[in-house]
């Protein structure tokens, strides 16, 4: 096992803004199943049943800043969604081997939500991003995890194709 420590991160905005200096936090989205617990008439214990989907992903972010660049994003018309590009370098604490985690995604700016406002404090605003249609996470370029909403969901898991015959019957 390998300790690996980020070492710097930023998030891009339709590939044309860099959020860098502006970026405060960022958190992946969360990867959850939908579970159902069941307890058969014949049993004393109930049981999670898995396997039955993944929870809605969104991704949040806070920037230290006041960006018209992406307050502009929020909501639009209808089927409107924009790219959310997140990298982060990741260090290897053991033999300085450097990693880079990436995910794209893309989906709506759905929330918004401002600072107090303090003198003397910088400020800046809460964002959201939700309705994510599309969802690649790479690690070192390999894709780790690719989910499509248009093509039936995940067609990649932890670095292997999955799903090939469904997407076959329900999209061939």
């Amino acid at each position: 096992m390998t300790l690996r420590i980020v070492r710097g991160f930023t998030l891009y905005v339709n590939d044309d803004t860099n959020l860098a200096l502006d970026i405060e936090t960022l958190k992946l989205p969360t990867l959850e199943e939908i579970m159902e617990t069941f307890q058969p008439g014949g049993s004393d214990m109930e049981i999670g049943v898995g396997g039955l989907g993944t929870k809605e992903l969104t991704m949040p972010f806070k920037l230290k800043s006041h960006t018209p660049e992406t307050i502009g994003l929020f909501g639009g018309p209808p089927g409107v969604r924009n790219n959310f590009t997140g990298k982060k370098l990741v260090v290897s604490e053991e033999d300085g081997t450097e990693h880079e985690h990436a995910v794209d995604i893309t989906g709506r700016l759905s929330k918004i939500e401002g600072e107090q406002l303090e003198g003397g404090k910088a400020t800046g605003y809460d964002h959201e991003v939700k309705s994510i249609w599309s969802y690649t996470e790479y690690w070192d370029s390999r894709v780790m995890h690719r989910f499509n909403f248009k093509k039936g969901g995940w067609d990649i898991r932890n670095f292997a194709p999955v799903n090939e015959t469904r997407r076959r019957i329900l999209f061939g």
